[in-house]
């Protein structure tokens, strides 16, 4: 892609229009693609590439920096490769649900109901990291580890609530790979929202809507007053090195605030709460009737689910 970007962009500088960290550094993608000081500081959210003529993508080419000279990344590549509070499947099982990492801290009585409806169809359960917080720095992402496990599983069909896992694995894993939407709609489980929900879809999400497609059996209608803003503030691993950027997202959520933020993505749940904003409802959890509060209480919550059994 940079490569790509030195030859084809034709200065129209739409990318720079549509974009807080391009604008903070006064560049536009074929500038970007000369200043590898920047690589972390991109939010990888996908807006540039949706408006950019020549298709070229700001993700793709802090990718390819982080990837040419990764930097302070032995952290991350040792908590989340070896995942530390992974728990695996402990049987054979056709179909697997894959939880993740960040659900069962955020949403623990949403991931509770869902493994309960999964235990009933002959479903087993992983607690366990896509490695896309590995793999979007720039690091060896150990995409093995699963593959392994799925193998030793017999896994032929992934199940993901969360989003970025879902549109990593899809692409790195040779195995079937569906949303959890998807699985509930087909399955006929689930009930619809009376709200008319105001929608912040996740920066993976965003613009394929691959997972929002089966969402929209559960909605009558929705309203999006978060369009201009790109991403929650937790993408591409810049929000340590952006504090004004957070601050100016932050600014613009609660503008836009309209009755209730619905998300389909526990981090964006998360940092929103944090952020001060009321009312977030996360779809998977009003769909199972949970209606569960986004939990700040990550770390007491990942730990239990290190632990918790699996029925044979």
């Amino acid at each position: 892609m940079i490569e790509k970007t030195r030859l084809e962009c034709i200065d129209c500088n739409l990318c720079k229009k549509n974009c807080l960290f391009l604008q903070k550094y006064n560049m536009n993608l074929k500038e970007f693609t000369y200043k590898i000081d920047l690589r972390y500081r991109c939010f990888m959210c996908g807006k540039c590439k949706s408006v950019c003529p020549k298709d070229l993508s700001g993700t793709e080419i802090a990718f390819e920096l982080r990837k040419s000279r990764p930097e302070n990344i032995l952290k991350t590549e040792f908590l989340k490769n070896d995942y530390k509070f992974k728990n695996l499947p402990k049987r054979k099982t056709d179909t697997l649900l894959f939880l993740g990492c960040n659900y069962p801290g955020f949403y623990p009585k949403t991931s509770e109901k869902l493994i309960d409806i999964c235990k009933k169809m002959g479903i087993d359960f992983s607690v366990e990291c896509c490695k896309k917080p590995v793999y979007e720095q720039g690091g060896n992402a150990k995409f093995s580890n699963i593959e392994n496990m799925l193998e030793h599983n017999n896994t032929k069909t992934l199940i993901c609530a969360c989003p970025n896992c879902y549109h990593l694995l899809k692409r790195k894993l040779n195995v079937n790979v569906i949303s959890v939407f998807q699985f509930l709609y087909e399955n006929g489980i689930g009930k619809k929202i009376k709200d008319t929900p105001s929608i912040f879809f996740p920066c993976s999400d965003r613009y394929s809507r691959e997972i929002f497609q089966f969402i929209l059996h559960y909605i009558d209608g929705y309203n999006e007053p978060y369009k201009k803003i790109n991403c929650c503030g937790l993408g591409g691993g810049a929000k340590k090195y952006e504090e004004d950027i957070i601050e100016e997202t932050k600014k613009m959520l609660h503008k836009a605030w309209e009755k209730n933020i619905y998300t389909y993505c526990s981090s964006c749940s998360g940092i929103f709460k944090t952020y001060g904003l009321k009312n977030i409802k996360n779809f998977l959890s009003e769909i199972l009737e949970v209606h569960e509060e986004v939990s700040l209480n990550y770390a007491k919550n990942v730990l239990k689910y290190k632990f918790k059994r699996h029925t044979k």
